[in-house]
């Protein structure tokens, strides 16, 4: 691990209060209502509202590829596609390792998810083989992306969950504003360095 005054390490991070996900969600909703409106009898709109949402689940999936940036000043959490996300050390109320709780809810949930998407790849493919016959090029799109659109969303929660699953520790920071969860593979070290450089920038500041 770094442990220059200038930390940066890629990792994912859990933010409550993420106004990230209304971001990418809103705009996601209010362009399929407004294509619903205009043209959905055309089999080009439709295919431009399935677009519309796999592009949004591709966003939230290319956002949890987190950069994390700490300096005696500030942490900085970089998101793809969103702007960096910046914790004032002077805002930190408290710095504390917690067990990974939500392990057996994770696994579990994988596990689920696993099955299902299994079971629906399946069922898509059947459905695809049985519609596809004696249709045009577009309709042919449109039966594709309407089959496989919870598999494709159910892949990136999969895939999510599954990066949060290797650690038994996590590093959790308090502010005012929020908490952010960091999961490192050395949440001892990762929280020596914040608690370090929270300190030199109380005793500069």
């Amino acid at each position: 691990m770094n442990t220059d005054t200038h930390f940066k390490q890629k990792m994912q991070v859990d933010i409550t209060f993420d106004k990230s996900m209304l971001k990418v969600l809103v705009p996601m909703i209010v362009g399929t209502l407004i294509l619903y409106a205009l043209c959905l009898q055309s089999p080009e709109c439709k295919v431009l509202i399935y677009a519309i949402w796999y592009i949004g689940f591709i966003i939230l999936f290319v956002k949890e590829r987190t950069r994390v940036e700490i300096n005696p000043h500030m942490i900085i959490i970089h998101r793809p596609l969103f702007s960096p996300l910046v914790i004032n050390k002077k805002e930190i109320k408290d710095v504390q390792i917690k067990k990974n709780r939500n392990y057996a809810y994770r696994l579990s949930m994988v596990v689920i998810l696993l099955l299902l998407t299994a079971y629906l790849t399946f069922k898509a493919v059947q459905d695809i083989h049985y519609e596809i016959a004696g249709v045009t090029f577009m309709e042919g799109i449109n039966i594709f992306l309407y089959e496989f659109w919870i598999v494709f969303l159910s892949a990136v929660v999969i895939i999510n969950l599954l990066k949060r699953l290797p650690y038994t520790n996590l590093l959790r920071v308090d502010t005012d504003k929020s908490k952010f969860i960091f999961y490192s593979k050395e949440p001892d070290e990762l929280k020596r360095i914040i608690e370090t450089q929270e300190t030199a920038c109380h005793d500069f500041g």
